[in-house]
């Protein structure tokens, strides 16, 4: 029961990573796509897009809200690691947990506010000034964002064993 369980929770945890990144994958293309051809378009031709700073704009918003979760699950979010490396096992697993308790936390916290913030906005019926979308649509980077990224720090709380933190510390500091 207990394999069964973890097994979904790996295959979960993998196709969550697999869209986490398609969609930071997509955002770049689009973003850099169409600052380009902007960029092209106003050199060659004289034409530029006014929506294309806006949609640039928007789409780093959510690569970097969505990125936040990447990082948060590969360990790469800034961290002082000092204790931890000079700590027993056992203390620094506590020190790494209490760390973990307390990211989860501010994330949920973070992606509540931001999920009201989504909500006022979407009374406001306020859109965006050239692409005319609604800015709750894209203030909602901000909840999913923290919802990912306190998802991903629950994860370091339940599952990362100590020796498993400090490997991926040293990889991502390598």
């Amino acid at each position: 029961m207990i394999r069964s369980i973890a097994r979904a929770l790996s295959l979960a945890d993998r196709g969550l990573e697999f869209l986490e990144r398609a969609a930071i994958v997509l955002l770049f293309l689009v973003s850099v796509s169409v600052l380009i051809l902007d960029i092209v378009l106003r050199s060659t031709v004289g034409v530029s897009f006014a929506w294309a700073p806006e949609l640039t704009r928007y789409a780093i918003v959510w690569l970097v809200f969505i990125g936040a979760s990447v990082g948060a699950r590969s360990g790469a979010h800034i961290s002082i690691d000092l204790f931890s490396e000079v700590l027993s096992e056992r203390h620094a697993r506590w020190l790494l947990q209490g760390a973990a308790a307390i990211s989860v936390l501010g994330c949920v916290m973070l992606a509540y506010h931001g999920a009201r913030l989504v909500q006022h906005m979407a009374q406001f019926n306020q859109h965006s000034p050239s692409l005319r979308w609604p800015m709750w649509a894209i203030y909602l980077a901000v909840p999913i964002g923290f919802g990912l990224m306190s998802l991903r720090f629950l994860q370091h709380l339940l599952f990362l064993s100590v020796d498993e933190r400090r490997r991926s510390i040293a990889e991502t500091s390598a």
